[in-house]
């Protein structure tokens, strides 16, 4: 009778192993892509091949990946006009990949996955045209920033190799490659993957969020946003030529661990156009918004977390689209800032948010008048500078952002 239930105990552990994400936190993985692409750009889309790419990352946790990637394509210039040879784009991004079943399901260690596999990615960075000659006449390299978004559907092949079938989506900047419209990238690829290998005896500790319904957020602040146009001015003394408005944050997201968050934030509202370009239209105000997935990392945690620690710091990054009203404009831009989050108890918490938005210069614009550029014409230094405050209200457990003393006494 002993043998019997020991071997149903046995069973029944098996398949609680079975039932848990065979991702390791820390693992790395690195895959080779090949594949075909279709280039979007002043309202025409060419296709062809080929498209190829290469990876490396690491799991950061169950659920996120980060990753560098390479991806190229031999694809048609707009200044080809079907004629020339094709020249190389080239994209390196910082990525972000998530494991959405992993999140909210249990994931199965079988060769092919139950549920089937998939993992949203986001991801920003540089992209390089390489130079083009048509008719003898030759047009430089071009550079400028893109963003990302795809989607990688993995097949395990083994304990250590992985197939993959691969679709990203690159956001160029209107104007990149002599393009009078938004262009886009796109590139289908598959590959091959080498993991590290799967973990499934791993159990999440203390120091990882336990449930899918424990550690998340909401939250709203206001502030002050700052028209940057390579910084030449705010115009602070002067309401006709200002360059800044009240601004406000709403936001959603989880503490996925003592160290990582992520959230997804609306941001913008109002802002100004450049107010030296056109004397007429000085300042003027338009509305906008940018919808931004920020990955943070909680720095105060990162070394070790310590009992009654009430601040936390959180530098991120992040990425996602931005649009104008008035003068409609869809686009991609990315942000970058440090958030102080102080903890007052456990339904709530104060913070103050420093960010920087980087978007292209005809969303800056707002009015379309001038390029919307600084006096350099850099891309780079156009954006929004904001800092709010506000409050976030937290709910489910929340078990990973703060922990009481020992021995510590309330009243």
């Amino acid at each position: 009778m002993k043998k019997i239930l020991t071997t149903l105990l046995l069973a029944l552990s098996c398949l609680g192993v079975n039932a848990q994400p065979a991702v390791k936190p820390g693992s790395l993985y690195a895959s080779l892509n090949g594949g075909v692409f279709a280039y979007s750009h002043s309202g025409t889309t060419s296709f062809g091949v080929p498209a190829f790419g290469v990876e490396l990352g690491s799991w950061l946790m169950k659920p996120l990946a980060f990753q560098l990637a390479y991806e190229g394509a031999l694809a048609p210039s707009t200044y080809q006009n079907g004629s020339g040879n094709n020249p190389l784009f080239s994209f390196v991004s910082a990525e972000f990949k998530w494991d959405f079943n992993a999140t909210f399901f249990h994931v199965y260690n079988k060769t092919f996955q139950y549920p089937m596999p998939f993992y949203p990615m986001i991801g920003l960075g540089l992209l390089m045209r390489n130079p083009v000659t048509v008719d003898g006449n030759t047009h430089q390299t071009d550079n400028d920033f893109q963003a990302m978004l795809g989607l990688q559907l993995p097949v395990r092949i083994s304990n250590k190799w992985s197939a993959n079938l691969e679709y990203k989506c690159f956001f160029l900047p209107q104007g990149f490659d002599g393009s009078n419209g938004p262009n886009n990238m796109h590139m289908v690829t598959l590959g091959l993957m080498w993991r590290q290998g799967d973990d499934p005896f791993h159990r999440k500790t203390a120091f990882e969020a336990r449930n899918t319904s424990e550690d998340w957020f909401t939250g709203f602040g206001v502030g002050a946003l700052f028209n940057s146009f390579e910084f030449e001015g705010i115009g602070l003394d002067n309401a006709k030529t200002k360059l800044w408005n009240i601004t406000g944050d709403m936001m959603f997201g989880r503490n996925w661990s003592d160290v990582w968050t992520i959230r997804f934030e609306l941001s913008g509202f109002f802002a100004r156009g450049r107010y030296n370009v056109d004397k007429e239209q000085a300042g003027r105000w338009y509305p906008f918004n940018m919808l931004h997935t920020d990955f943070m990392v909680n720095v105060a945690h990162l070394i070790s977390f310590k009992r009654g620690e009430r601040l936390s710091v959180l530098p991120y990054l992040g990425a996602g689209p931005v649009w104008t009203y008035k003068k409609p404009v869809f686009t991609v831009g990315a942000d970058a800032g440090v958030m102080l989050r102080y903890y007052i108890d456990n339904m709530g918490d104060l913070f103050f948010d420093a960010k920087y938005m980087m978007v292209p210069p005809r969303v800056a614009s707002g009015y379309g008048y001038g390029n919307g550029a600084g006096p350099s014409g850099s891309i780079f230094g156009t954006g929004f500078m904001t800092f709010t405050v506000g409050y976030i209200c937290n709910f489910g457990h929340s078990t990973v952002r703060y922990r009481m003393p020992v021995n510590h006494c309330t009243d």
